[in-house]
């Protein structure tokens, strides 16, 4: 069987858990269960899924081992949960919470979606208010100095030019920015790519925190609800490499992992991560010895997200008024450019 290549919605995904798990919480068999949600569900996708564990389970081969096989689709972090769910006996568990993760993380996408996209409207409506100027405003005014007899001064000329030349060449520079827009979206696929993408996520002003803080309540969340269910940490880490969603954290984890394999101390090696502040990170150790490493990492994403929410809010409250102060300026200036000469050719005439 082909297998689906794109991923599904986080949405999908955290309710195809969810019913999964009331499956595995019933006495009705897993095939039965995958039958009757195939049956209410319109995705293809999750069709095809469940056509297919099925008929591998018909097979004999395992839950885990069946969802395996659609990785891609699901995402890594429901295959490895489910396959510890199977192995201890506490899958409807597993399955509950990782639809509790994955609406968590959506929750959290939400939150940024939501606090760039009113600073994305305000520099859209900048640039058309912009265009606007140049194109039309700017030739106005020329015919009218034209008419008056004056002429422009090097600031409003430089303007003028300017206009003409993007007026002039649209298609080009359109065609130039759909090049390097395509070329950023290639270069994604890529892993060297990638990883640049990531290197900036991590180091670009104004986003880095915010994504470090996001990235840090994942890593924490995930990491609580894997060793609540058993698995050891060492193991537990190498399972978050695949769906921490930064290739450069993902590269430093593989450290991490084999660093605790080798027995280095817990705060020593999730310190070289430079994700946590210092006192979480001592709170880990205290935690580690005192066998409450879950309680300490659920509290210690809430703090995270906590601090995320605050970084939002802090940017928000940052770049609204100060993309009306460019917006205001930028106009202005125009504006000046404009009427300066004109007020000459009246001074002048009167």
């Amino acid at each position: 069987m082909a297998f689906i290549k794109k991923t599904l919605q986080k949405e999908e995904i955290a309710l195809f858990a969810r019913q999964l798990s009331l499956v595995a919480d019933s006495d009705v068999p897993m095939q039965q269960g995958l039958a009757i949600i195939s049956e209410r569900n319109r995705n293809p996708k999750i069709n095809v899924i469940c056509q297919d564990v099925t008929d591998r389970l018909n097979q004999g081969v395992s839950f885990h081992e069946a969802i395996r096989l659609h990785e891609a689709v699901l995402g890594k972090l429901f295959v490895e949960m489910v396959q510890a769910g199977e192995l201890s006996g506490n899958l409807p568990i597993m399955l509950e919470r990782t639809a509790a993760s994955i609406e968590k993380q959506m929750e959290t996408s939400r939150k940024i979606r939501s606090a760039v996209s009113y600073p994305l409207i305000l520099g859209t409506l900048m640039l058309a208010v912009i265009v606007l100027m140049l194109f039309y405003v700017l030739p106005m005014f020329n015919d009218i100095l034209t008419s008056l007899g004056g002429d422009m001064n090097p600031m409003t000329r430089g303007l003028m030019n300017f206009g003409l030349f993007v007026s002039n060449n649209f298609i080009w520079i359109i065609i130039v920015i759909a090049v390097i827009a395509a070329a950023i979206m290639l270069m994604r696929v890529t892993d060297r790519g990638r990883k640049y993408v990531d290197f900036l996520k991590l180091h670009f002003p104004w986003f880095r925190k915010i994504n470090r803080s996001d990235i840090a309540a994942v890593f924490a969340r995930n990491l609580a609800m894997l060793i609540k269910s058993g698995i050891n940490i060492t193991i537990a880490i190498g399972m978050l490499r695949g769906i921490i969603g930064n290739s450069i954290i993902s590269e430093k984890l593989r450290q991490t992992e084999d660093d605790l394999s080798h027995g280095e101390r817990i705060e020593t090696a999730l310190g070289k991560l430079k994700l946590f502040p210092e006192l979480l990170i001592k709170l880990f150790s205290v935690a580690m010895e005192t066998g409450g490493l879950d309680r300490t990492l659920e509290k210690a994403a809430e703090i995270m997200e906590k601090e995320t929410d605050d970084k939002l809010e802090r940017m928000t409250s940052v770049l609204e008024p100060l993309m009306i102060i460019v917006l205001s300026l930028l106009v202005g200036f125009i504006l000046i450019s404009v009427i300066l000469p004109v007020t000459g050719i009246l001074n002048s005439i009167g």
